[in-house]
């Protein structure tokens, strides 16, 4: 049994994915249709190579799928390039129980309003009690990550350090 027929039979409480993606699916589709099955994934941790060795249009149906995750609660996405507005933002805006987001050794790509859109996302989710951002920058000129974060809601446990703290 591999990892899709476990996501779907919910026999994955914790997902920790690290190998490059062809290890466990042919497309980026046949993941979010597994996950769109799941109703017993609480944790997700996305690191080393499963990520950073997607193309981007894979990679944003991989993590805007882990926002229609109906228990999901905390999320990692490690060692990446992330489109703040198309990924982080639905996903942060579609989790209805994420209490926790970390991105660790990301680069953060987008607009400033991109940026807006993963604020707003942020502050319409009552749920969300901690961001962590370390390690990550934003490469464009008009985005300043520490304001970024200023703007969340109060009760939001934020954390940045690192390059583009």
């Amino acid at each position: 049994m591999g990892i899709l027929d476990d996501i779907k039979a919910n026999a994955v409480t914790e997902l920790h994915l690290s190998n490059d993606p062809d290890d466990y699916f042919t497309t980026s589709k046949d993941f979010a249709d597994a996950m769109a099955e799941n109703t017993s994934i609480k944790e997700v941790i996305f690191d080393g190579e499963f990520l950073a060795c997607s193309k981007g249009d894979d990679r944003a149906t991989i993590v805007s799928s882990v926002g229609g995750l109906p228990n999901v609660e905390k999320v990692v996405l490690k060692d990446s390039l992330l489109m703040i507005g198309v990924c982080v933002a639905n996903l942060t805006k579609n989790a209805k129980k994420l209490s926790d987001l970390t991105l660790s050794s990301c680069t953060l790509q987008g607009t400033p309003s991109d940026f807006d859109m993963f604020v707003n996302a942020l502050k319409e989710n009552d749920v969300i009690k901690s961001v962590h951002i370390s390690e990550s920058h934003a490469p464009h000129d008009g985005v300043d990550l520490g304001k970024v974060m200023n703007e969340l809601r109060e009760g939001l446990s934020i954390d940045i350090s690192g390059a583009g703290a």
